[in-house]
């Protein structure tokens, strides 16, 4: 009973495990952040790489002499949108096509794509951000 207060006081002074108390309690809210912007990050890189594979299709079409070689310029480079954009993925893309005019007055390309399977869907299931698809959407007038 009398060596009592001098181990509570050699147990007050000791800062042995500070740190990782410390971590403990600041490390969460820090792979939290982590995690937030590189989801963030992500979601911007998809978006802009959806947004710019509907306007490089539209502007693919340029090329074709009739309607019909107009489309296969399109799907021709919507099928390659994996070699281009390297975030996005064959799988998700939904791509809706279409010519304004018989003589098409222009185009329009509208690509939907599915985060099913990405860094947005695991996210998603924790964090409830409701992101199931991007839409993007290009017209270019001939």
């Amino acid at each position: 009973m009398k060596d009592l207060p001098n181990n509570f006081w050699r147990f007050y002074k000791d800062q042995s495990g500070a740190v990782a108390i410390e971590f403990v309690l600041i490390g969460p809210l820090l792979f939290t952040l982590l995690l937030g912007i590189i989801t963030v990050g992500y979601f911007m890189g998809v978006s802009h790489s959806v947004l710019q594979l509907a306007s490089g299709a539209a502007r693919a079409s340029v090329a074709g002499l009739d309607q019909a070689e107009r489309a296969t310029l399109v799907n021709t480079y919507l099928s390659e949108a994996h070699t281009r954009y390297p975030l996005l993925t064959t799988d998700g893309l939904v791509p809706t096509v279409t010519f304004e005019g018989s003589d098409p007055a222009g185009i329009t390309v509208e690509v939907s794509y599915s985060v099913d399977g990405t860094l947005l869907d695991v996210t998603n299931s924790f964090l409830k951000l409701g992101i199931e698809t991007i839409h993007g959407r290009a017209y270019l007038a001939y």
